[in-house]
Formats: structure tokens, C-alpha cells, sequence
């Protein structure tokens, strides 16, 4: 896991490339604290700088930017590919040759061989820049569920990139003016959604995508992963019984865990008590340098106390088991370091900062895995039962514009009044279709609730860029079944732009590389046959592929997930002094300030 950076100057200007990306280097050590190094071209219009975590290859032969052998190819790369080895068994039996036992490696010479198509063939977590010296041509390519940032800015025939939009700070020709459209998005989701930032002139490289620039300035996208198309084609399971389908996902489960365990350094399993660390965890075939982590919250409350369960399924895996206590002292610290971390805004993240900065400071952890994205894949969020239910509830009430004024107006007005969820307000207008309800159930403030809070020239302009309810609906437009268009909307709108950017800049900033077998797109295609051919995809489902190596409690235990008591914790921090009457909200408005604070 590393901090990546760079620039094609594609134009005749002049341009300090080199103190450009020492300063990107300089900010982004935190990603990579093992090693750090750059490389020009010999005709200085590229520039790359590296940051490096060392996970893989611990020599310096693993050391980037890394050169070819025949100094043809240099790549820049974050992430893990967790099939280098079968892949570069491939490539040998080609008779092509390697001087490193680096992933690394592994990717120059995929793309040697097969060109872009060996983007198909990468199983991990990446972000990577390929300078090809002989077509003169730079590469920007992220996973496809974009585990790994890429942002880019293309200045007056410049093109810079970085892992953190905070970076590009030190770059003096891009502006920190916001971006309408960004600006938009963080007050409707609580988080930046691709391809925006929270500024005009820095993009997120979408996910599942590459970018190709040549030495003229052409720019051509490239959409080689598409996670919609997968659920649209895959084709149900012929599996005869359940126990067949429970077999099958064990297998798929376990293989997943098995790559996501690749590592030179030790592994820490995060275990919570509930149902995705536990399955993880009980997947796990060789426990050799592994241990399991889990957070003591318990202020008096049994609710936000982890580690009874925990213990008990981590004695049954026969893996050694900490438990880390969290008091105030470190919280009030984590939350001033949360704000000036931040590399984006995010009323979210606070979790995964403290999970890193215990799991480094106490057990001095490289990697870690987490098991983020098991509610998405097997429908374990209420929104999959809550907006069909909303929906059905809906017909009841007539579509005219009179009630839609009277709810988006007066009813919401006096929720407001009377201090009550004025989420209510917005079911009328929001709530005719799937796509709208899901944004109603996700958004972090209603239209009507955050045009108060930004100019109404930005509001306007970043509401008709973003047009949000027309792209809702194109997003699930061929996805026939209900629960699978929750599914893709929960993995676009949350998952993907939310959850996996927060774990990354949380963890990197604690020099900590994130794992999330779950949320792999090799697994995620396995699976899906299944979910097809399964009418009642649940979490049951998935403890059914552990059973016996859970405790029973498990099985009858309502969902609950890894919170903090983020009323409690702000109160506390802010010693009382600001009062909150919405954590998600004012935590929402106080993110986006603190953000602004310390950003450019």
C-alpha cells in the first residue's frame, strides 16, 4: 500500500516538475512511510513520485517507481494484486522474465503482453500510473470498486495526480475554488460522490476505469469494469438444494479470504460481534502470523461493548484475540485528529480512524482486514426491506401537486417546529420509485433542508449538474429485481463513494493498508449467480457457511454493526458547550467546516 503522484506535461511549458512532486511526496508520506522515491523521463515531460508501505517484497527489489527491464515501461503503484503469483506463472511460461517477487513487476509485464485487457485479469485493490515510453503514452487506472483513490487535475496542458486531493495544495496553478457539484453532493450524501471533489479543478478517476493520455494531449476513457453489467448478465445458480448453495458461497467466502491474506508482513483480523468480521474470520484456513482485534467501547452501555461475542468466536477459530479499551481521553485526541486528517469531507469515518490509530498504536499493525461490504452483497442494510415497504405504502397516497406542495412546504415546517425527523416530509415527493426512495433513505440532508445552507447560485448550479433523480433512474434502468437495484445503489451511492473512501485515507493515514475480502470484484461475480438463484438472500445465508464455528448467539441477534456514540462523544469533546439535536446532521455541517479549515 503506498501514496502515489505525478504529472505529463504534454505541452512545450516550463514547469518545476520536480519540486511539484517532491512537495506531493513530502505530503502524502503518512501512505508510505517505508520508502520514498521519483523517476523523470528522458524527456522530462513525466514525473513520477512514490510513497511506500512495504507488504509484498520487502526488498529493494519492491522499490518505485519501478522500471522494466528493458526501461521501456515505469509504474507508479498503490494497492495489493492479490493473484500476482498464478499471473506471473502465466507470464514465465511465455518466457518472460522477472527480477523481483513484487506485484508490482507483475503489471508491466500483463500489460507487455496482453495491453489493456490484463486490467480484466487483476484480482486486489489498485490504483496505478504506467508511463509506456515507447507510444509515449500515460496510463491512470483504479480497481473496480475504486478501493483505491485516484484524483487528477488536467492544467494548461498539464495533467497531475496524487492519491489525496489534499495534495495538489502544493501545485500553485489549480484553484481551490469549490465545485458547485461537489459542494452539492456532500450536502445530499454526506460524502463527495465520483467523479467530483470538493473542488473545480480535481477529479476522482472513476472506478472500474482508465485513462489514456498521449504525447498530443488525446484523452481517451476507458470503462473496462462494470459492476451493473455484471448483475444485469450473470445467470442464476442450476444448484439443487441449499445445503449445494450454502457449499458453494463457504467455497467462495474461503477463497477470498485466502488471496486477501497474501502478505510478507502479520495480518489483523478486525472482530466485531457481528455476522461479516465473524464469517471472515471463522473463513480463515491458515492463521499462521495472524491475530484478531477488537474495540472496547463500553462507557456503562452494553450496546456499544464488542468483545464478550468476539472472544467467544475467536477462541473457536483458535486465533489469538486482543481487546483494545477506548477512553474519552483518546477520543477527544482521534477527533481533532480526524478533522485535520481528512482528505475529503465525510460526516462518516470517525469509526475507521479509530479502529487505525488503536490497531497502530497498540499492536503496531501493517494490514488489516475488515469485513465492509458484507450488508451490501447479502441485503443486510433495512433499506432493502424499509423502500420496498415505503413504496408499497405510497400508492395510497394521490399524486397531485397540491399534497406534494403541502409536504414538501407546510409538513415539513412543522416537523421542524415540533423538532421532529423532518425526513418524514420528504416520502411524498421523493418516494414514487425505488431510485427517489433510496435517496430519501441515504441522504444526509433533503433538498429543501440543505438550499438553506449554501448560495442559492450553487445550490442551483450544482443541483442541474449533479441531476441526481434522472441519474437515479438510468442507474437501475434493466435491473429487473427490486432487491438487486437496492443492492447496486447501496454499492454506487454508499459503498464505493462512502465506506471504501473513508477506510482508505482513515488507514493510510495511520500507514495501515485496509483488506476488504468481501469487496472483491472476482468474488462479487462469483456470487452473484447465486443471489439470482436464491429468493431469500440474507445474512442467515451467509452464518449458515460458518456454522458451528460462530457462537449460537449469532443466529438470533438482531443486525448491529461497529458504532460509535457520536452524540455522546461530541458532547464530551465539545464539553457540552454545543448542543446537538441531530448527530447525523450537525455532525454533517461541522465535518464540512472543519474540512474547510484545514484543507487548501
Amino acid at each position: 500500500m503506498c501514496g502515489i503522484s505525478g504529472l505529463f506535461n504534454f505541452t512545450n511549458r516550463n514547469i518545476e516538475a520536480k519540486e511539484i512532486i517532491s512537495k506531493i511526496v513530502k505530503a502524502q508520506n503518512l501512505r508510505g512511510p517505508d520508502d520514498n522515491g521519483q523517476w523523470q523521463s528522458d524527456c522530462k515531460k513525466v514525473l513520477f513520485g512514490h510513497n511506500r508501505l512495504s507488504i509484498i517484497d520487502l526488498s529493494t527489489t519492491g522499490t518505485q517507481p519501478f522500471i522494466s527491464l528493458d526501461n521501456n515501461f515505469i509504474i507508479t503503484f498503490n494497492g495489493e494484486i492479490y493473484n500476482f503469483k498464478e499471473i506471473k506463472k502465466e507470464l514465465i511460461s511465455k518466457n518472460i522474465k522477472f527480477r523481483s517477487n513484487s506485484d508490482t513487476e507483475v503489471i508491466i509485464e500483463s500489460y507487455k503482453f496482453w495491453g489493456l485487457e490484463f486490467l480484466n485479469k487483476l484480482r486486489g485493490m489498485f490504483s496505478f500510473a504506467l508511463w509506456d515510453d515507447l507510444s509515449k503514452k500515460l496510463i491512470l487506472a483504479r480497481d473496480p470498486f475504486g478501493i483505491k483513490p485516484l484524483y487528477y487535475s488536467i492544467k494548461n496542458g498539464v495533467c497531475y495526480f496524487a492519491s489525496q486531493v489534499k495534495s495538489f495544495k502544493s501545485i500553485n496553478e489549480i484553484s481551490n475554488e469549490k465545485s458547485e457539484a461537489g459542494t452539492v453532493s456532500f450536502f445530499m450524501w454526506g460524502h463527495v460522490q465520483e467523479p467530483y471533489t470538493l473542488y473545480k479543478d480535481i477529479k476522482s478517476l472513476e472506478k472500474g476505469s482508465c485513462m489514456v493520455i498521449d504525447i498530443s494531449g488525446n484523452i481517451k476513457n476507458i470503462k473496462y469494469a462494470d459492476i451493473k453489467k455484471e448483475i444485469i448478465e450473470a445467470n442464476p445458480l442450476n444448484l439443487k438444494n441449499y445445503n449445494e448453495k450454502i457449499e458453494y458461497l463457504r467455497e467462495c467466502i474461503e477463497e477470498t479470504v485466502r488471496y486477501h491474506q497474501i502478505s510478507d508482513v502479520p495480518i489483523t483480523f478486525l472482530l466485531s460481534s457481528g455476522i461479516d468480521s465473524s464469517t471472515i474470520i471463522s473463513s480463515t484456513k491458515n492463521k499462521k502470523n495472524c491475530n484478531a482485534l477488537t474495540l472496547d467501547l463500553d462507557e456503562g452501555k452494553q450496546v456499544y461493548n464488542e468483545k464478550f461475542l468476539a472472544k467467544k468466536t475467536a477462541e473457536i477459530n483458535s486465533i489469538p484475540h486482543v481487546v483494545e479499551k477506548i477512553n474519552q481521553e483518546e477520543v477527544n485526541f482521534l477527533i481533532d485528529q480526524f478533522f485535520k486528517s481528512m482528505d475529503q469531507p465525510t460526516n462518516d469515518g470517525l469509526n475507521s480512524f479509530l479502529i487505525s490509530y488503536i490497531s497502530k498504536k497498540k499492536l503496531n499493525s501493517k494490514v488489516i482486514i475488515s469485513g465492509v461490504g458484507g450488508d451490501e452483497f447479502f441485503f443486510g442494510y433495512p433499506s432493502f426491506t424499509r423502500i420496498q415497504k415505503i413504496n408499497n405504502m405510497m400508492k395510497f397516497i394521490p399524486n397531485f401537486k397540491i399534497v406534494d406542495k403541502i409536504f414538501k412546504t407546510y409538513f415539513y415546517k412543522f416537523l421542524k417546529r415540533k423538532k421532529l425527523n423532518t425526513k418524514v416530509s420528504g416520502i411524498y415527493s421523493y418516494g414514487r420509485s425505488t431510485e427517489n426512495t433510496f435517496l430519501l433513505q441515504r441522504s444526509a440532508f433533503l433538498k429543501h433542508e440543505f438550499e438553506d445552507m449554501i448560495s442559492p447560485d450553487i445550490f442551483q448550479k450544482g443541483i442541474d449538474e449533479i441531476d441526481i433523480h434522472n441519474k437515479l433512474n438510468k442507474d437501475i434502468d434493466g435491473i429487473k429485481n427490486t432487491k438487486l437495484s437496492i443492492m447496486y445503489l447501496e454499492i454506487k451511492y454508499y459503498l464505493c463513494s462512502k465506506l471504501l473512501n473513508d477506510l482508505d485515507w482513515t488507514s493510510m493515514h495511520n500507514s495501515i493498508e485496509m483488506r476488504t475480502p468481501f469487496v472483491d470484484f472476482f468474488f462479487f461475480k462469483k456470487i452473484l449467480p447465486l443471489l439470482k438463484s436464491h429468493g431469500d438472500i440474507s445474512k442467515n445465508l451467509l452464518l449458515d457457511t460458518v456454522k458451528g464455528k460462530v457462537p449460537n448467539t449469532l443466529y438470533n441477534r438482531k443486525k448491529t454493526g461497529f458504532g460509535i456514540p457520536h452524540r455522546k462523544f461530541i458532547d464530551i469533546y465539545f464539553k457540552q458547550n454545543i448542543k446537538y439535536k441531530n448527530p447525523l446532521k450537525d455532525w454533517s455541517i461541522l465535518s464540512y467546516q472543519k474540512y474547510l479549515e484545514n484543507s487548501f
